[in-house]
């Protein structure tokens, strides 16, 4: 899978055997702003490529998310949900536990301290 770059941020992508399924690690680096959110949200629909519908949103190096970057990531996770895969987030900087905490996220979205932890915990 390659890796996308965005003015201000990258995404880093990586597939990873957790308990005999394809789980795709997805980790935010960088910021979404009024600069790049278009262009991200525009392009984001390729992580899926692949189908692969088994998720984990490494998010502990997103340092800023706008109104649209928190849009997008609830399409990920809606897309996930239509695909019937799962979606799990592992680590949050403090500023994105704030964000995440006030998102109406799906109760199936379990949000985890670290991506290990998020590995550890996949069923």
């Amino acid at each position: 899978m390659a890796d996308l770059q965005f003015p201000s941020l990258d995404l880093k992508t990586e597939f990873i055997e957790i308990k005999g399924e394809r789980v795709l690690v997805v980790s935010f680096v960088g910021q979404i702003t009024n600069t790049n959110a278009y262009e991200i949200n525009r392009n984001i629909s390729v992580i899926f490529r692949d189908s692969v519908y088994n998720i984990i949103l490494e998010l502990t190096k997103l340092d800023y998310i706008n109104s649209i970057g928190v849009a997008t990531l609830i399409g990920i996770i809606k897309t996930v949900e239509s695909n019937q895969g799962k979606i799990l987030i592992g680590g949050l900087n403090h500023f994105l536990e704030n964000v995440i905490r006030l998102m109406d996220l799906p109760r199936k979205v379990q949000i985890f301290n670290t991506k290990q932890e998020a590995i550890t915990n996949w069923e």
